[in-house]
């Protein structure tokens, strides 16, 4: 990546006892996350109800309106037919494997890959898929739906560009941080900028999930914190404001960062604490883990199990079944590499055909992770 030949941005902020609390208690339910012995059903339980959670809240602090139902339909789908709603809420979905894929490799963040996520984020419709989403190149001043009056006006387009490679190089230089400040700083860094015409909130929120796994804060895949800020929406956005005049460049380019800060890590910690509680109460009602553990699974094949497990939640008939054509849908790939996918997976065990024959046209899981799949309850997801 070319280095700007700009200043470094060197975000302000300091430590309060409040803030140094909050980011002790995240770090001890991490502990406690990481470490409980679960069956693989409720490894695949908890990360099914975390992906949809964050997927349901971050759409909706957007302004989507769908309810807890229509959401589970709507990632259960595997096209890109539907409503506006319905596609924004496929495309997080969409947009989570992918940054979990980034999280566990060794890609530095980027203008490209931040281009690439967003181009994940709003796809819409049919037709060839754009890999990149270019900044913008016009003015694109937050403004309220009622009043019509501006809240935010963001950097000029031609600051934009410099602005997130500053960004960039700093989180590759910042690797000495806790990871709760780094994902925070990066997110609300991002958002500042609105490098997009739309998307910029959901973009940014995804930064501090890519940003916190990548630095080991993943909390297995079980956390979901957008349902805190989707809880108190205002506070959300105030929190992100800062105090700070309407325009970029009269002080949200230089700001005192703490208040923001010590929002974020207070919501991480409701969010770490109330999932540590959760997953020690499924443990302490299990038997000993069962013997074929969810985590020795690949990524893939753990996204894979979280897709159909989605199936199952929104009341699929034949969840555990799927057809090439979803699997090239619901992880953006060329038929040729779903058949490798899908020739990997039958060696390995984890599918066969649905039914006998020379061309498979419907592939479902083996046992036992069809049992795992689909003898699961769905409260609470």
């Amino acid at each position: 990546m070319k280095r700007s030949s700009t200043p470094p941005w060197q975000p302000r902020y300091s430590y309060s006892d409040a803030l140094v609390y909050d980011l002790c208690a995240v770090a001890d339910a991490r502990a406690r996350v990481e470490l409980l012995p679960l069956p693989a059903d409720e490894s695949l339980r908890l990360r099914h109800a975390a992906y949809q959670r964050s997927t349901r809240s971050s759409t909706r602090i957007e302004g989507n309106p769908l309810d807890d139902q229509a959401v589970r339909k709507a990632i259960a789908a595997a096209d890109r037919e539907g409503s506006k709603a319905e596609q924004e809420v496929r495309n997080y979905w969409r947009a989570l494997d992918r940054v979990e894929e980034w999280a566990q490799g060794t890609t530095p963040l980027s203008e490209a890959w931040i281009q690439e996520l967003h181009a994940v984020v709003i796809v819409r419709g049919r037709g060839r898929r754009r890999q990149r989403t270019p900044f913008r190149d016009a003015e694109v001043p937050v403004v309220d739906t009622i009043s019509r009056r501006i809240e935010y006006a963001p950097p000029r387009p031609e600051d934009v560009a410099p602005l997130i490679q500053q960004l960039c190089q700093w989180w590759q230089a910042s690797e000495a941080l806790t990871p709760l400040i780094r994902a925070g700083l990066l997110s609300h860094r991002f958002i500042s900028i609105h490098p997009f015409p739309d998307g910029n909130g959901r973009c940014g929120r995804l930064l501090a999930t890519a940003s916190l796994w990548r630095s080991g804060y993943a909390f297995r895949g079980f956390l979901s914190f957008e349902e805190w800020f989707a809880a108190e929406r205002e506070n959300y956005y105030d929190a992100l404001q800062l105090g700070c005049p309407v325009d970029f460049y009269e002080g949200r380019h230089d700001p005192d960062h703490t208040p923001w800060l010590s929002y974020f890590a207070q919501v991480m910690r409701q969010a770490a604490v109330d999932l540590s509680a959760r997953a020690q109460r499924l443990q302490a009602r299990q038997e000993p883990p069962d013997p074929h553990p969810w985590e020795g699974l690949d990524r893939r094949s753990q996204q894979l199990l979280t897709r159909l497990r989605a199936r199952v939640a929104a009341g699929e008939t034949d969840a555990a079944q799927f057809r090439p054509g979803d699997l090239e849908e619901w992880f953006a790939v060329s038929p040729t590499t779903g058949q490798e996918w899908l020739r990997e997976w039958h060696e390995q065990g984890l599918l066969e055909p649905a039914r006998p024959g020379q061309r498979i046209r419907v592939w479902q899981l083996r046992q036992p992770w069809q049992r795992w799949v689909l003898d699961q309850p769905q409260q609470q997801e």
